[in-house]
């Protein structure tokens, strides 16, 4: 599959990364080892949130989530975000796989810890024995009313519980709980800024404070500068569009705030190593395999 010369309309939709929807249900529920191959053969994005939660594994297991190779081990699990770049190889790996729409997940989750996985990387627990009866009988109810009446009140009482008895546990570890609120602000302005905005003032003004300031509390809470939170964020997208769409380089460099070309080719090569257009081929092979 040639990503640098022109194509028919319909080797360019075979090109991008596959997105992978659920029609009109709001959640569907199935195991990893019998779930539809289809939904795990080569890179891939969703439009809702995927919740895997690996039960059983084989030795030296990952998978990739925005091109980066993330272990796994029993009893982890993973919130995928919708557009998150996903690929797993499906064998040697037990466990469950939930998939919610994002109303229906916002709706269950609530506002302000909503925003909390909107904007984190990614949310990554292994959950303690202690805790796997309470999330196992749980389960149990969601599979008994996802098989039978698909009630969308019970459902959602079901799987509130279910993710407030992981973020229950996530604070105890300090991940979520040490997390100064400001940094919630940034992150969201981040987000919303980050094609147009890299000066490090522009965000410490919106939360009024000096851009040293701003730093230290980067450093303390992601352990990286404000600067570097900025470009990876810019590297992600770039990433994306380079390697599901068939985009012209110099289009996408423009879309994400870059005055030349040039310059994109070089800040890519300086974050990844890769100059774009053979990031893009190395996208396909990995597609095709």
């Amino acid at each position: 599959m040639d990503y640098i010369a022109d194509n028919t309309i319909e080797e360019q939709q075979r090109a991008e990364f596959p997105l992978h929807d659920l029609g009109d249900a709001f959640f569907a529920l199935t195991t990893i080892e019998d779930g539809d191959e289809h939904f795990f053969n080569g890179m891939h994005r969703h439009d809702f949130y995927e919740l895997l939660w690996f039960t059983d594994i084989k030795p030296e297991q990952a998978h990739y989530i925005d091109f980066n190779k993330y272990p796994i081990a029993p009893n982890q699990v993973f919130l995928l975000l919708p557009d998150q770049v996903h690929s797993m190889d499906q064998r040697e790996k037990c466990g469950f796989l939930m998939a919610i729409s994002k109303d229906f997940f916002e709706r269950l989750i609530g506002n302000d810890i909503f925003k909390l996985f909107r904007y984190s990387t990614n949310f990554s627990i292994t959950i303690p024995d202690c805790r796997l009866s309470v999330l196992s009988m749980l389960l149990d109810l969601i599979r008994i009313e996802y098989d039978d009446a698909k009630r969308p009140a019970i459902l959602e009482s079901y799987l509130r519980s279910w993710f407030l008895h992981c973020i229950d546990f996530q604070n105890e570890t300090g991940d979520l709980a040490s997390r100064d609120p400001r940094l919630q602000i940034l992150l969201e302005s981040i987000e919303t800024n980050y094609r147009k905005q890299r000066r490090a003032d522009f965000y410490a003004n919106e939360l009024s404070l000096s851009a040293k300031r701003l730093n230290e509390l980067t450093r303390s809470s992601f352990g990286k500068t404000i600067s570097q939170m900025i470009n990876e964020r810019l590297i992600l997208e770039a990433k994306r569009e380079i390697g599901s769409v068939r985009k012209p380089i110099k289009e996408i460099s423009y879309e994400l705030g870059f005055s030349e070309p040039a310059y994109f080719t070089r800040f890519f090569g300086k974050q990844t190593g890769y100059a774009p257009e053979e990031f893009r081929k190395r996208m396909a092979v990995l597609y095709e395999g």
